[in-house]
């Protein structure tokens, strides 16, 4: 009897997780709303992920979410050709371009791990087949492993790649970084600004990182990286193959172009960048990267990396740079993210630091960015996550108002913030503008400015009938100031 009871409460169980699971599908699917801040008469509005695929003439997508450790689901969307019959399934390989970044990091990462090669030396010590010019600027302050993952080298090529027609001859990575006659690379690599000072993307960085992680392992980077992050996660629909639907026959979806329409005569341009613009790719095998970054970051044993190594990965670096991810949260990091375009494809991966939750999305269209950014949002209101969520915004009484009106100065004195009241708005001044800015009120005792509501939060409470208030700028400062009498 007792075990009878027990099967039929995990029946049951079993069951209403399914009708919850449906319910966060059609939510997400029907949620779709940019990440606003708008004012409380205003409405969020909201659309379902099939009218704005048709809307933007985007013919497939793939998309996966993480939810408490696990993969929660996934769907896919639409066909894999314009005016083909071939559906989209969460087999199909799509390029996910510079979310390969993310991989290349914490491939690296093991070679760190290991002792191989340190963050912070001289990448050139390490490096065998090439080395990164030596110039003035380089005498005194050297390129390390460091400021090429987070896009601090002081290389100013701005790299981005063209990518190569698959009947072309595709140059290998020391033709590329050579300038060879064979790449259409333009720009030559070399270190214009001090290391470590400026944030300036450089995907030429990553195909440095590309070769010293073959030259430290002795591998291919395709081999290492299956080794180090594709094998232990079982990203089995993951590959560096250039022409995977002719040399491994599996099903890819052809890149488009904004319009909707075909790429002229192929289906997809060859990116032999490997390290920069990242593998052939499936929604469900991304979010095993999340999950993997996520135990690493947890300390879970046979974790891609270390904890150590992880936490050192999504440590703020310059301007919200982590080390191969960008940074989003208010007093700290709370997001880790990355998106990809290439001609034809665009992609974006969110995961969540402190929570076991994530999400994907890769499209074949090369102008997807404002969709993507909306399916992360609809995931966010769901999911209730810290970032990527909009908001209706909160009236202020006109006594909270007065209330919070007043000069409020730090302790040291160094800031001198103004909250004041413009046309009935409560507005935010510094003592250097004359321009006030709206505020506008998320929660409680929270308040943003327009949009803004991941980049800036002012927060005010109570204290022996003081008000203090608490300045907070996107993963930097945090400045507490009370309210003069």
């Amino acid at each position: 009897m007792k075990k009878r009871l027990t099967f039929l409460l995990f029946l049951f169980s079993k069951i209403i997780w399914s009708q919850d699971l449906e319910t966060r599908i059609e939510s997400v699917e029907n949620g779709l709303t940019f990440p606003v801040t708008n004012a409380p008469d205003k409405e969020l509005i909201r659309t379902s992920l099939i009218e704005r695929l048709e809307e933007d003439n985007i013919h497939g997508a793939s998309v996966a979410v993480v939810y408490k450790g696990k993969l929660d689901w996934s769907r896919a969307y639409g066909v894999t050709e314009a005016d083909g019959d071939i559906p989209v399934t969460t087999q199909t390989l799509f390029q996910c371009a510079s979310i390969g970044k993310v991989i290349t990091a914490f491939a690296v990462m093991n070679l760190v791990e290991a002792g191989k090669v340190d963050l912070d030396e001289d990448v050139n010590n390490k490096l065998q087949r090439w080395k990164i010019n030596e110039n003035e600027i380089t005498k005194t302050e050297k390129v390390t492993l460091r400021h090429l993952l987070s896009h601090t080298s002081g290389l100013t090529d701005d790299y981005g790649f063209l990518g190569y027609d698959p009947s072309d001859e595709i140059p290998t990575l020391l033709q590329i970084l050579n300038n060879d006659a064979v790449a259409n690379t333009k720009k030559r690599l070399d270190v214009k600004t001090t290391p470590g000072k400026t944030e300036r993307y450089s995907g030429g960085g990553y195909l440095i990182i590309q070769l010293l992680i073959e030259d430290v392992s002795g591998q291919t980077f395709a081999d290492y990286v299956k080794q180090h992050i594709f094998e232990p996660l079982e990203m089995n629909h993951t590959t560096y193959n250039n022409e995977p639907d002719k040399n491994i026959e599996v099903i890819i979806s052809a890149g488009h172009h904004s319009n909707g329409k075909s790429l002229k005569k192929k289906k997809y341009n060859v990116y032999p960048e490997k390290a920069a613009t990242g593998p052939w790719t499936t929604a469900e095998d991304l979010a095993k990267l999340i999950l993997g970054i996520q135990d690493a970051l947890t300390g879970k044993p046979n974790a891609i990396c270390n904890q150590q190594m992880a936490q050192e990965l999504l440590k703020v670096q310059l301007n919200n740079k982590g080390l191969g991810v960008n940074l989003k949260g208010i007093e700290k990091p709370q997001a880790f993210w990355h998106a990809g375009q290439n001609l034809g494809y665009t992609a974006l991966l969110y995961g969540l630091v402190e929570k076991g939750e994530g999400a994907v999305i890769l499209l074949n269209t090369d102008g997807g960015e404002r969709l993507m950014q909306e399916f992360i949002t609809s995931v966010a209101l769901q999911y209730d996550w810290p970032v990527m969520k909009a908001y209706q915004s909160i009236e202020i009484p006109k006594e909270l108002q007065l209330d919070l009106a007043g000069k409020y100065i730090s302790a040291d004195q160094a800031y001198v913030l103004w909250i004041e009241i413009k046309n009935d708005v409560l507005v935010l001044r510094s003592s250097n503008s004359k321009k006030a800015y709206p505020l506008y009120r998320i929660r409680d005792t929270d308040y943003t400015f327009k949009d803004s509501q991941d980049y800036y939060r002012i927060s005010f409470n109570f204290d022996n009938d003081s008000a203090i208030l608490t300045y907070s700028q996107s993963i930097g400062k945090t400045i507490e100031l009370q309210k003069a009498e």
